[in-house]
């Protein structure tokens, strides 16, 4: 069978179709027969829980789904048939029972291969110790058995599809419509359509992602369902009223997003430009169809792809989805979408017949009627415009999916009447009140980042540890507001405005504009300071508006310092910045090395009594998951070669970060391989052109590899043989460095800043001059040349890193700092 058309398309997240439940519709309909009456749990305890989900293994459409539906009912438990999950952020740390499908073999790649036992498999899980049962379902969760006094809810993403209308496209595209093989999978479906139509008996209430789900529904199950929009995060995206002159296209490369039909329709319009982003098993096939005018870039991070979405003139979206997620992230950017006009798209995108339209439709998935839709598009630009196509975007938020799921599930509990929906901080249902522990220190955290970088990730373990009495304030949007939402803590994204442009680098003062967006931030940050004990500034900008909202609100401010403050990091103005806050509105700084505290108190004559220094935490979890996984599989899953010494570097690509030092390298060492993890997150899009270019230029082509940005550090590090930190300006910490030693693999690092901190040269790590690739090269091949070395560093950094850098020893002295600032304050 094949596995990429056993993911269905329902898999996709659904934007709010064009009929939205109101309230009172929300109330589920009357049973179609009379049944006696439910018994239901006693007032005295707390009503009893289960969200059952098909199956854990990435994190998509559904399981966007799945995580909201756990933010409704936060105490509730979680069943799946299996459970492969490497980020689990989402699922907020809740273990997940799974069904004997979980210990079969190869069942982490091949679960779909599994699909006649999921019924039995499903019927296994035992829920029938809880008074609600919630599925999200695509495929068999639907089926889980339960009892008569229990109630079961059942989200619906799509009845099976490629059991019922999608059956014979589906046998056609895994070449099964003849032979015994194609009679075995013909009589697997009719099993699995007769068990679908039986166990949905059992379903009490079917909520549906979109009208065209619902009417599935009916057609399928003989049933009525309300429509509830899955949540699309509109709020990571921002509004542009200001588009270039490209056309933009992203999803993951499978046959049914008809990406190839999109790329052929632009190779037929040569004036017309096309940006593709997205990977998976077509692009090769897509790559083949690009003409001049087509710009495939791969697989990028959320950052990148939001820019383009911003910016792009028109969305191209060929697919036939029940939803289709990407078609409302673009108009919450104010751009247009051009649609195939099936699915789920009809319920999200107004066309030119409507007011205020935000789209345009086609009617074949072929090329020639996407050119004319492009055409149409041109003709009749100036009727789409970008404040409308915001305004529609904004029905399908994750706030409206949350008070509607909870309110038709409410309203079907009688049990749970009078309860109310948790804060997005995501309070249990049933936790009467937080303990007097819990109140004792309120934080106000703010960092001026949407992007997940190193000092987000230091936070991020700050904000786990707190996440009761901690609130967070954010300067831009983006994957890093997504993780601490999934933590559980309350998030705020102001708008930064002008203040986005400053950089570290800026040599004149602020003013005009950047101005007027410091003062909005200021008083936005000081009325959140009001509630709580102390502001814990995260990053440098963060420190410039903590240290005036802190004087404005009269709260202490502790900045955490995770720079060297020196010309080679700052330039003059941002450096007359932090000497002027340190002494108007500072009260602590918590610097992450020896070397950032130095630069700080040479700057600033503060008072070193007032400088602390807190190394870096990093969690092992994520290493530990993968210690006995073999780097081979890893590799394969990432598509690098099996036999080659690898190499890699793990940051952002940006010249100071020296990855063209160790590509320098490489063309001295040609035994081995370079792998680069890591995008352009700040306007550095020039610099990853460069390396690009000078891999053309010096035919290593085959031997250096760019994967891009990564979720998943600690299975890229684990596939490589060596770590390579190439910083050519001193690092004021170096995480990257102690994440290479909680890997178990061999670090080569910069001899500078707070490496010298970390690494004890010959010892747990091996240190080479900044910049100079010969001495670089000379390294890796020495390792290389050396088991026993190899061995040996491996096996004192994994000591050094669990000894001197765990979460718990940083959580506790950053915590230890806050507690102590805020007890001054309080006595003074």
């Amino acid at each position: 069978m094949n596995p990429e058309l056993l993911e269905p398309t329902a898999l996709q997240p659904v934007p709010l179709a064009r009929t939205e439940v109101s309230d009172a519709a929300a109330t589920p309909a009357v049973a179609r027969r009379s049944a006696p009456a439910r018994r239901t749990p006693a007032r005295n305890r707390p009503v009893r829980i289960a969200i059952v989900h098909d199956w854990l293994v990435t994190y998509a459409g559904a399981e966007r789904v799945l995580e909201q539906i756990v933010a409704c009912f936060p105490d509730a438990d979680l069943f799946a048939l299996v459970d492969f999950l490497d980020d689990r952020t989402f699922l907020r740390g809740k273990p997940v029972t799974t069904s004997f499908i979980q210990n079969l073999p190869f069942a982490r790649t091949k679960y779909r291969s599994y699909l006649p036992l999921m019924p039995l498999a499903i019927e296994q899980l035992d829920v029938s110790g809880y008074d609600v049962v919630i599925s999200s379902s695509h495929a068999v969760a639907k089926g889980v058995l339960t009892g008569p006094d229990q109630i079961h809810i059942s989200y619906v993403h799509s009845p099976i599809r490629y059991a019922w209308d999608l059956q014979h496209q589906y046998l056609q595209e895994s070449k099964l419509t003849n032979g015994p093989k194609s009679a075995a999978a013909r009589l697997i479906l009719h099993y699995i359509r007769t068990w679908d139509i039986r166990t949905a008996n059992a379903v009490d209430h079917f909520v549906a992602n979109s009208e065209f789900i619902a009417r599935r529904i009916h057609k399928v199950y003989q049933r009525d369902a309300q429509v509830v929009f899955p949540p699309v995060d509109v709020e990571a995206f921002t509004l542009n009223t200001q588009k270039d002159d490209f056309y933009l296209t992203a999803s993951r490369m499978v046959p049914y997003k008809k990406i190839d039909l999109i790329v052929e329709a632009f190779a037929q319009m040569p004036e017309r430009k096309l940006v593709v982003i997205g990977d998976g098993p077509d692009m090769q096939k897509i790559r083949a169809k690009a003409a001049p005018n087509v710009e495939i870039m791969g697989y990028q991070p959320f950052a990148v792809l939001q820019d383009r979405m911003r910016r792009a003139k028109a969305f191209v979206f060929a697919a036939e989805e029940d939803f289709g997620i990407s078609v409302v992230e673009a108009q919450a950017c104010g751009t247009p979408v051009i649609a195939f006009g099936k699915g789920g798209a009809l319920e999200t995108v107004r066309d030119l017949s409507e007011p205020r339209p935000t789209g345009l439709f086609f009617d074949e998935q072929r090329a020639d009627s996407i050119v004319a839709a492009v055409e149409t598009f041109e003709a009749n630009a100036r009727a789409f415009s970008p404040a409308d196509c915001r305004a529609n975007a904004e029905r399908f938020s994750v706030t409206h999916f949350r008070e509607r799921f909870f309110s038709l599930v409410r309203s079907a509990v009688p049990a749970l009447e009078g309860v109310t929906l948790p804060a997005p901080g995501g309070v249990p249902l049933n936790d009467a009140k937080a303990s007097a522990a819990s109140r004792a220190l309120r934080v106000l955290a703010v960092d001026q980042s949407g992007v997940l970088g190193g000092a987000e990730l230091s936070l991020l373990e700050i904000v786990k540890a707190l996440r009761e009495r901690i609130e967070v304030v954010l300067f831009e949007d983006g994957p890093f507001r997504t993780a601490l939402d999934a933590a559980g803590v309350t998030v705020n994204v102001l708008e930064a405005g002008a203040l986005r442009a400053v950089r570290k680098q800026g040599r004149a003062l602020p003013k005009g504009k950047v101005l007027a967006s410091v003062v909005g931030l200021v008083r936005k940050t000081a009325q959140r300071a009001q509630r709580v004990d102390v502001i814990y500034a995260n990053t440098q900008r963060a420190m410039v508006i903590g240290a005036l909202a802190g004087r404005l609100a009269k709260r202490p401010v502790v900045w955490h310092l995770r720079d060297i403050v020196s010309p080679a990091h700052f330039g003059a103005a941002q450096r007359t910045i932090i000497k002027w806050c340190a002494k108007l509105g500072i009260a602590h700084v918590i610097a992450n090395s020896q070397a950032s505290a130095k630069a700080f108190a040479a700057l600033t004559q503060f008072d070193e009594t007032r400088i602390d220094v807190v190394f870096n935490g990093i969690d092992e979890a994520p290493f530990e998951a993968l210690r006995e996984m073999p780097p081979a599989r890893l590799r394969a899953r990432l598509g690098l070669p099996l036999d080659a010494y690898l190499v890699g570097s793990f940051s952002r690509l940006a010249r100071w970060k020296g990855q063209h030092v160790l590509l320098e390298a490489m063309v001295l060492n040609p035994q081995m391989h370079a792998v680069l993890v890591g995008a352009p997150l700040f306007g550095e899009d020039a610099y990853e052109a460069e390396l690009r270019a000078y891999v053309l230029a010096k035919g290593l082509g085959e031997r250096v590899h760019f994967l891009g940005f990564q979720r998943d550090i600690a299975a890229c590090m684990r596939a490589v043989d060596v770590v390579a930190h190439t910083s050519i300006t001193p690092e004021p910490f170096g995480r990257v460095v102690v994440e290479g030693m909680l890997a178990a693999r061999p670090v080569v690092a910069a001899r500078d800043g707070g490496v010298l901190e970390i690494v004890d040269d010959g010892v747990n790590g091996l240190l080479c001059p900044p910049g100079d690739a010969h001495a670089l090269a000379d390294t890796l091949a020495e390792l290389r040349a050396d088991a026993a070395l190899r061995e040996r560093l491996v096996a004192n950094g994994l000591q050094t890193a669990r000894r001197r850098f765990g979460t718990k020893t940083y959580v506790d002295g950053v915590e230890r700092i806050l507690r102590k600032v805020a007890a001054a304050k309080a006595k003074g």
